[in-house]
C-alpha cells in the first residue's frame, strides 16, 4: 500500500512547517497572557492558509479535505506544537455548522471572519456529549455548558440542545453569564449559564453530530501522533548530548531500549491514525464514532507514554514551560480528554465490537 503524500498533501504540510517555524517558547508566553489567551490577526492568517476551508464542504465555500487532508494537517500542527486552536474552534465549529446546514457561518467561519466556539459538555455528565439540561424555549435557550473552549475571544457560540437542536448564540447576547479559565494547555476555557438566551435554533440530526464527534476524536489523535513525534525528537537530541559519568546519557543501554520503545509505540500510533482515516465513513456512520474513539484510545495512552518518558529523561527540567516537550505534553493531555479519556473512548469502542 503506498503512504506517500500527493503533492497538494506535502505542500500544505511544508506550508504548516514554515508557518509555524520553531518553537518560539517567549512568543507563546506573550500570546497567552494576551486577552483571551490568543490572537485574531493570528487565526486570520490560519484562514488565508485555506486551513479552515479544508475542513467544510465545497457546496458550502470550502475546499472539501478528505478526513486524511484533515489527519495530516492536524499532525503537522501537533508536530510544530501549534498555539493555534484549529481543532476546537476551526474543524469543530464548521463541521457542526455544515450538520445543521447553516451555510451563512460556515462562510464567515472558513473566511475567518467570525471565531466560533462549540458548548457541547454539560455539568456533572462527564463525558457524555447528549445535551439534556440545555433546552430551547421558544426564540430562547436555558440551561448550563461548561468546558467551552475558546469562549472566552468567540463571536459566536455554537450551543448543542436536547432534543438534537444547535442554536447560534452571538456573544453580546442577554442572558447569558459566563466565568473564564484557564486549562492545561495554556489556553482559555468557559462554563456557560444560559438564562432565556435569544439564539437562532436549527435542526442537528444526532447521526451528523456523532460523525462530526468522530471526526475530531481521530484528528485529536492525529495532533497527539505530531505531538509525540516533537517529545521524541526532541529527548532524541537531548539524550544525545547530556553528559553523565563522562559519557552521554544517550550511550546508555536502558534508557536506549526505553528509546525503542517509544519508536515502536509512535510509529504503531501513526500507523493506526492512516488506519483509521483511511475507512470510509459514509459506508458505515452508525460505527464511526466508535472506531474513531478506540482509535483515539490506543493513541492517546501511546503518546502519553512518550511524553511521560520524555519529561523523565530531561529531568526536572521537563515539566517546566521552557522546553516545548512541556507545552507539548500538556497538550496531549487536553486532547486525550476531549470527547472522552482513554477509559471512556474504549467502553465507546467495545459497543462497536
Amino acid at each position: 500500500m503506498n503512504f506517500d503524500l500527493d503533492e497538494d498533501q506535502q505542500l500544505t504540510r511544508d506550508t504548516i512547517g514554515r508557518f509555524l517555524g520553531p518553537v518560539d517558547i517567549a512568543a507563546r508566553h506573550a500570546m497567552r497572557k494576551a486577552e483571551g489567551g490568543y490572537s485574531h490577526a493570528r487565526w486570520q492568517e490560519i484562514a488565508d492558509l485555506g486551513l479552515l476551508a479544508l475542513a467544510a464542504p465545497e457546496a458550502m465555500g470550502g475546499i472539501g479535505g478528505t478526513i486524511v487532508d484533515l489527519a495530516l494537517v492536524a499532525e503537522a500542527l501537533g508536530k510544530g506544537v501549534a498555539i493555534d486552536p484549529w481543532l476546537e474552534n476551526g474543524v469543530l465549529p464548521i463541521r457542526l455548522a455544515a450538520a445543521a446546514s447553516d451555510d451563512a457561518l460556515v462562510g464567515e467561519l472558513v473566511t475567518g471572519a467570525k471565531f466560533a466556539a462549540a458548548a457541547f459538555a454539560e455539568p456533572a455528565r462527564r463525558y457524555e456529549t447528549e445535551a439534556v439540561t440545555t433546552r430551547a424555549e421558544g426564540g430562547h435557550i436555558a440551561g448550563a455548558k461548561t468546558f467551552v473552549l475558546g469562549a472566552p475571544l468567540a463571536d459566536t457560540l455554537l450551543v448543542t440542545l436536547a432534543g438534537n437542536k444547535l442554536a447560534k448564540v452571538e456573544r453580546d447576547a442577554t442572558g447569558i453569564v459566563r466565568q473564564d479559565y484557564p486549562v492545561i494547555d495554556g489556553s482559555n476555557a468557559a462554563t456557560l449559564d444560559l438564562h432565556r438566551t435569544p439564539a437562532e435554533i436549527a435542526d442537528l440530526p444526532d447521526a451528523k453530530f456523532q460523525r462530526v464527534i468522530g471526526d475530531v476524536r481521530l484528528l485529536a489523535a492525529a495532533e497527539m501522533v505530531g505531538l509525540a513525534q516533537t517529545m521524541f525528537d526532541d529527548t532524541l537530541a537531548y539524550v544525545g548530548e547530556r553528559q553523565q559519568f563522562g559519557a552521554a546519557i544517550g550511550s546508555f543501554q536502558a534508557l536506549q531500549h526505553r528509546l525503542v520503545e517509544c519508536y515502536a509505540a509512535l510509529e504503531q500510533a501513526r500507523s493506526m491514525v492512516l488506519r483509521t482515516a483511511m475507512l470510509d465513513p459514509t459506508t458505515d456512520d452508525a460505527n464511526w464514532p466508535r472506531l474513531t474513539a478506540g482509535a483515539k484510545a490506543f493513541v492517546g495512552e501511546a503518546t502519553t507514554k512518550i511524553g511521560l518518558e520524555a519529561v523523565q529523561m530531561h529531568g526536572g527540567m521537563g515539566q517546566t514551560d521552557e522546553l516545548a516537550i512541556g507545552h507539548a505534553l500538556k497538550r496531549v493531555m487536553l486532547l486525550d480528554k476531549l470527547f472522552g479519556d482513554q477509559d471512556h473512548c474504549l467502553r465507546t469502542y467495545a459497543r462497536a465490537a
